[in-house]
């Protein structure tokens, strides 16, 4: 028995949370940034540095240090370095069926350029769909150049920008794909 196929539009409004910290001191391939205030910062976040390929996560947050998901790629033992840790937003949840993103808008609600990007999380693992794509000021960018892509039941799509609050999320989403 075939299930009926549905569209659905999902809506984010103001996405992007956004903690900095400064003085962090990153080990030659590492997986702990010290040295950090670590108040805002929350289990899941990317971590925004040079230091760290993209779509790396905070996994454990101890006292003025964070662990992350991914060891550092840099060759010497650095300090003074600016953290960014970006929380996710959940902009849809694919349940109890496959869907298709057909596309999506992410729109800059700033009057400066951000940087956004888009994830699709399966289980505990995440891919980048969009990795810190400039989103000029009061512009926009369209994910459908990106392809179609399948997500499974239980799959994610989450976002992020580089600015608090900047960036409004439309998705376009077949459900029920068999």
């Amino acid at each position: 028995r075939k299930m009926a196929e549905t569209f659905t539009n999902a809506f984010k409004r103001a996405v992007g949370v956004v903690t900095t910290s400064s003085a962090g001191a990153i080990g030659i391939t590492s997986t702990t940034i010290t040295g950090i205030s670590t108040g805002a910062v929350s289990v899941g976040n990317l971590v925004d540095n040079g230091n760290f390929i993209g779509g790396t996560k905070v996994t454990v947050i101890g006292a003025s240090e964070v662990t992350v998901d991914t060891t550092s790629t840099n060759t010497a033992s650095t300090s003074s370095q600016t953290v960014n840790f970006l929380g996710l937003t959940t902009a849809f949840t694919s349940t109890g069926q496959k869907s298709i993103l057909i596309g999506g808008t992410l729109a800059n609600n700033t009057t400066n350029q951000v940087a956004a990007t888009v994830q699709i999380s399966s289980g505990s693992t995440s891919y980048n769909l969009l990795y810190k794509v400039p989103v000029p000021a009061g512009s926009s960018v369209v994910i459908s150049d990106a392809g179609k892509t399948l997500l499974l039941s239980a799959d994610e799509i989450r976002v992020a920008s580089s600015v608090a609050s900047s960036l409004d999320v439309s998705l376009s989403i077949l459900q029920g794909v068999s």
